[in-house]
């Protein structure tokens, strides 16, 4: 029995030492170089494989290497592979906002006035929390004011939603 004890502790030291035989390990200064970040991001076929190469460069240095910038997004690499798949790798900031809107009381009888891009968003609360309803018309609306007025929620409120890009050129 203690011989068994004495394979585990010492299977466990050699892990804690670093030691490339013991299996699943990683050495900790394993990072990958530029050259092969640079191949595994050409390499990307998809927005979604470029974000999971993105993801493996992290993990194996620990963030985004110091040459990120100058090897991939200066040097055109990261805007040449998203054109590829239809993409760009330029910064896109998205912001929402919400007005309350006034002076709505009751069952809604006409669309308010919204500017283009904006949506009327009615918000209810059926005791569980708050959840969005899009209203993209009068109908929409007024359905959602009747289920709040036949007891199916406890709050009805409304709101104006705007969206808002601003799109930063990496290039």
């Amino acid at each position: 029995m203690y011989y068994y004890i004495i394979k585990v502790l010492l299977y466990w030291i050699e892990a804690l030492k670093g030691s490339p035989g013991v299996p699943n390990h990683t050495p900790k200064d394993k990072k990958m170089n530029q050259q092969e970040i640079v191949t595994l991001m050409e390499s990307s076929k998809s927005e979604t494989e470029w974000n999971a190469n993105c993801a493996k460069v992290k993990k194996a240095c620990g963030d985004y290497p110091s040459f990120w910038h100058s090897a991939i997004v200066t040097s055109g690499l990261a805007n040449r592979v998203a054109k590829s798949f239809g993409s760009s790798a330029d910064i896109k900031i998205s912001s929402w906002s919400r007005k309350p809107i006034q002076g709505l009381h009751g069952r809604p009888t006409s669309m308010p006035y919204i500017a283009k891009g904006d949506k009327v968003i009615g918000v209810y609360n059926q005791g569980l929390g708050k959840k969005d309803a899009l209203c993209n018309s009068l109908e929409d609306m007024q359905r959602l004011y009747d289920s709040y007025a036949s007891g199916m929620a406890l709050t009805l409120e409304w709101f104006i939603e705007n969206h808002s890009e601003l799109t930063v050129a990496t290039s």
